[in-house]
């Protein structure tokens, strides 16, 4: 396996759509109140949240594994399970994880320092509430996945949809607005409905290695009703704002989503018979996360 495509896996990249979504729906926003949009701004905002969501993942498989994790994982599912990771197969060293983490840091930082120049000091703290939940997901000494109380889903909720919409409306605004805060909500609860059931795929290895994430500290029924309902809020927020004229009413675009959310309803109420079967439902849910974004952003553009 060739060094890109390891660093490709480690850092599962595939999953960048889910914070490149909300940047898309804030950057627009903010065009629609203040027709305020800076091409480079943008770019350099794509830029550092790319970057730190593959060093959030990287951070998270290097000390999943640390913690035997990825190990019980690894020895669980098949040889050919589709979510292996590159660590227990002996792709890449812990060390040599850590580091691609960094450097992944590194850059969001070198980026935020400059768009706090330009933008304003909010950039700073966005940032770094950003970068702490981004690390202390599952890194010692908080690990939040790990306590069962449903930090590290709040913390996915701000980073995935309250934060990068807020922050990508301010670097293009200069403020901060009650809408740029309504409007990241749904993003985040979706991306938090992505989670709950990514957690789903592995829940068995979680409970066998003592991983205490809000799915296995709940239980698997419970996790998937918390997630329909976040889903429910999504469509019930974007509802109200566009009703309540905060938005326009084309960004009931976003209910063109509904079939997969009636294919992931069904997913729920069809026995599981592998980690396939949750796989799958993870690929619903990412997917209408990030059509959802890209249907609500796009409502916004023509309204």
């Amino acid at each position: 396996m060739s060094l890109p495509a390891r660093i490709f896996r480690l850092s599962r990249a595939q999953f960048l759509p889910v914070i490149l979504s909300p940047i898309l729906v804030g950057s627009v926003l903010a065009w629609w109140t203040d027709r305020a949009l800076n091409v480079l701004t943008f770019g350099l905002v794509v830029l550092g949240s790319i970057t730190a969501h593959l060093a959030a993942n990287t951070i998270d498989d290097a000390y999943d594994y640390a913690s035997g994790v990825d190990v019980v994982s690894n020895s669980m599912f098949p040889p050919d399970f589709g979510g292996w990771k590159p660590l227990p197969r002996g792709f890449i060293t812990f060390g040599h994880a850590k580091l691609v983490a960094y450097l992944f840091f590194s850059v969001t930082i070198l980026v935020g320092l400059y768009l706090t120049m330009v933008a304003g000091p909010l950039v700073l703290l966005l940032g770094a509430v950003g970068i702490f939940f981004a690390y202390f997901h599952v890194a010692p000494p908080l690990r939040l996945g790990y306590r069962g109380l449903g930090l590290s889903e709040i913390g996915i909720f701000l980073s995935f949809g309250v934060l990068p919409v807020i922050g990508s409306f301010y670097v293009q605004s200069s403020y901060v607005s009650t809408l740029s805060l309504i409007t990241g909500m749904p993003l985040g609860l979706l991306t938090t409905s992505v989670l709950i059931n990514h957690d789903q795929i592995f829940y068995d290895p979680y409970v066998k290695a003592g991983k205490r994430s809000f799915t296995v500290t709940v239980g698997r029924k419970p996790a998937m009703t918390t997630a329909l309902i976040l889903t429910l809020l999504s469509y019930a927020v974007v509802l109200a704002a566009a009703l309540g004229k905060l938005m326009p009413i084309t960004t009931l675009l976003v209910f063109l989503t509904l079939p997969l959310f009636i294919m992931q309803t069904k997913l729920y109420t069809t026995p599981a018979q592998s980690p396939l079967h949750y796989m799958k439902l993870t690929q619903t849910t990412f997917a209408l996360s990030v059509i959802f974004g890209v249907l609500l952003a796009l409502g916004l553009a023509v309204g």
